[in-house]
């Protein structure tokens, strides 16, 4: 029998999953990709040895493919689906589903009418420690099960990321549909069909002005084989995803993400005998996996065995066991109708919810005078909230271009705000935004890569592709907003300036510093070759209302709570308000001194790391540590990786001490000339700035 040829639609990062995990599984082999970027399917294709890319999604729906995985966003399965559900072939999708019961009556519609057969990719029904526990549970081992109960509490990056119009929070059941889907997949595998179900809904919570989310509810389920309760917060600093089953004789639990599954028994001696032998067999049970846990990662990072961590063996059994039941049954378990069951429990579930608060008013600002345009690249993230307030209230008309223009903060709802779609590193996109701009500034990062290459291609040369559009639109001025990451900042002893150059040894830098100091040498350059007038700001580590506490420049943290640090944490470090970067920036449109010039910007209040996060410990309540180190031994450690990696035929970008050193930040600042040619004033009161920078993340109560 011929192997299946396998087409990926959406080349993303849950495609190399896919890739990865169809490599392992017989009797399949990687046919084709299609991806709206061409470039992210060329990339693919030419990690995974895929021969086929193709242009378009109706030139992939009549390719020779026998079976086609959908890994697109959840809003585009439907549109993406159809096209090969009404061809008639096999077609696994990502979960959920559809985003809409309505969305997965039409594609069961479609499959029908097709014999299509298709399934649904809930990666959880097969993670390892739950398989573990559906053993246990069938074996009878701890009698009849009575009563499920599961801890959902998991981080949610695109809330400290700020990615407000990510499709999640568009709708209220949209969270469910692209989180609680994961526990509810095991709940009704293991419990069976939900029969009816109640609801206790927290209140929504306002993550930007005008856009509420519901974090946190509670549902109980009355199901098929046994009754269940679901505890279900997205947005939390400690991760849970706990399941557990209480039996007539024991408990099962499994963590999935710790990849632990252990069991609670009754032995045949005294309850004190008892007690003791049964913390003794649990600590053995969790010690022994652990282990396994951490022996199988790094035999994994060394190649000397097949990834095993919990995610990608849940994905691989999840493909494999869609081609060993399509050989067998000719249909998979987790089809059609188990995934419409998720989408309609999400449903009820939302209906359960506390109605949102009222859509917030937008920013209160002067009346639009149709004064001069000024273009945002990047907008809509932190810095560009608050710059499109400071331009506002001058006056400024402002065009903001963005990947998406949904669930934008107020802000942008003004009058004199007009949002535009697109991506930076498509130079047509860029013509049609800049069109009839005054100004110019860019606040877009460009992305990144796998390699150095890929990521100096996504900011550098896309920093130079915007520098000439703008001189071409006939801007009167770019200012680019690059990082002092882009500077050597590791002497204890030197004070950096604003004409301090960028690193001239960047490649004994990280990716992004070395970009960084490229980018800022490209931009000038351009100034220089083309007459564009250019001003480059650095900013140092902004914070302020609207992003995370745990910023990276104290170091690296580890779970929202221990900050390795970059060094001992006792120098003074270079941090700057939003409200004040964005002031330096409407400031440099217009300041003739500043014209080919770079500026750093560093506030006047420059709390150490160990100061800094004491504060914000002191504030939230939580217990922070800071974990003082040594760049020698941080250096030593990254070596020790990277030679394994290199061992093992990886290509990975070599560790340096005086990359360690920089991103210390011993250096001092002196941003006179930016305070001089900039019209420039930060905040100098250090409890102003503890209210701005801290006091914003203390805890309010729910309302």
């Amino acid at each position: 029998m011929s192997p299946k040829k396998v087409l990926l639609v959406g080349a993303g990062n849950i495609a190399r999953s896919h890739a990865a995990a169809l490599k392992d599984t017989p009797g399949v082999v990687l046919y084709g990709v299609f991806d709206a970027n061409a470039a992210t399917a060329e990339g693919l294709a030419r990690d995974f040895h895929i021969p086929n890319v193709f242009d378009s999604l109706e030139q992939a729906a009549a390719s020779e493919a026998d079976t086609v995985h959908v890994l697109t966003p959840p809003d585009l399965h439907l549109a993406t689906a159809m096209p090969f559900v009404q061809a008639g072939k096999t077609v696994l999708l990502e979960k959920p589903l559809g985003v809409s019961s309505a969305e997965c009556a039409a594609l069961r519609c479609a499959a029908a009418a097709s014999g299509a057969v298709v399934g649904v990719n809930q990666n959880f029904v097969f993670n390892p420690a739950y398989e573990q526990l559906k053993k246990t549970i069938a074996s009878g081992a701890l009698g009849k099960p009575r009563y499920l109960s599961y801890v959902y509490e998991v981080p949610l990056r695109q809330l400290t990321a700020r990615q407000f119009s990510h499709w999640m929070f568009r709708e209220p059941v949209n969270i469910l549909l692209e989180q609680a889907v994961h526990p509810l997949s095991q709940v009704v595998d293991m419990a069976g069909p939900v029969r009816e179900l109640s609801v206790l809904s927290e209140a929504p919570i306002e993550i930007s002005p005008g856009v509420g989310l519901h974090a946190a509810c509670q549902a109980s389920f009355a199901c098929e084989r046994m009754p269940a309760h679901m505890r279900f917060h997205v947005g939390s600093q400690f991760t849970v995803c706990r399941l557990t089953v209480v039996c007539d004789d024991g408990v099962a639990i499994a963590d999935m993400f710790a990849n632990q599954f252990h069991t609670l028994a009754r032995t045949a001696y005294m309850d004190p005998v008892d007690a003791w032998l049964s913390a003794r067999s649990t600590a053995g049970q969790i010690r022994r996996q652990g282990f396994a846990v951490l022996r199988d990662y790094v035999l994994a990072m060394a190649k000397l065995k097949p990834r095993s961590d919990a995610f990608y063996v849940g994905m691989k059994n999840s493909i494999q066991a869609f081609y060993r039941e399509l050989q067998s049954n000719g249909r998979p378990r987790i089809d059609l109708e188990f995934g419409a069951s998720l989408v309609e429990v999400c449903e009820q579930i939302a209906q359960g919810f506390k109605p949102l608060p009222a859509p917030a008013q937008a920013v209160a600002m002067p009346p639009a005078n149709q004064g001069e345009l000024v273009v945002l690249l990047g907008g809509t993230g932190f810095i560009g909230s608050y710059t499109t307030e400071a331009l506002l209230a001058q006056g400024y008309r402002v065009r903001v271009m963005a990947r998406g223009a949904r669930n934008l903060q107020a802000v942008f709802n003004h009058p004199a705000v007009e949002v535009v779609r697109g991506d930076v590193k498509r130079r047509e996109d860029l013509e049609r935004a800049m069109a009839g701009a005054d100004y110019v500034i860019n606040l877009a990062h460009g992305g990144g890569g796998a390699d150095f290459a890929a990521i100096r291609a996504a900011m550098v040369d896309t920093a130079v592709q915007v520098a000439e559009v703008a001189h071409a639109a006939g801007a009167r001025r770019l200012v680019h907003v690059g990082s002092i990451a882009g500077l050597y900042l590791g002497d204890a002893g030197e004070t950096v300036r604003d004409d301090t150059p960028p690193d001239p040894l960047p490649q004994t830098r990280n990716d992004y510093a070395h970009a960084k100091a490229l980018a800022d040498a490209a931009v000038l350059d351009v100034h220089r070759r083309l007459g564009l007038p250019v001003v480059l700001l650095r900013p140092g580590l902004v914070v302020g209302a609207g992003t995370s506490p745990f910023h990276g420049g104290l170091g690296f943290f580890n779970n929202d709570q221990y900050c390795v640090g970059w060094n001992d944490g006792r120098n003074a470090l270079p941090w700057v308000l939003v409200t004040d970067c964005a002031n330096a920036i409407v400031g440099a449109m217009t300041s003739e001194q500043a014209v080919g010039r770079a500026y750093n910007l560093v506030g006047d209040v420059r709390p150490t790391a160990r100061e800094y996060l004491a504060d914000v410990a002191q504030v939230t309540g939580r217990p922070l540590k800071f974990v003082p180190s040594s760049p020698v031994a941080l250096w030593l450690a990254e070596m020790g990786k990277w030679l394994v990696k290199r061992a093992t035929g990886r290509r990975v970008q070599r560790p340096y001490l005086r990359d360690i050193r920089s991103r210390g930040i011993s250096a001092m600042f002196d941003c006179s000339a930016a305070k001089r040619d900039l019209d420039w004033a930060p905040v100098a009161d250090a409890k102003t700035f503890r209210q701005m920078a801290v006091m914003v993340h203390a805890e309010e109560p729910v309302a």
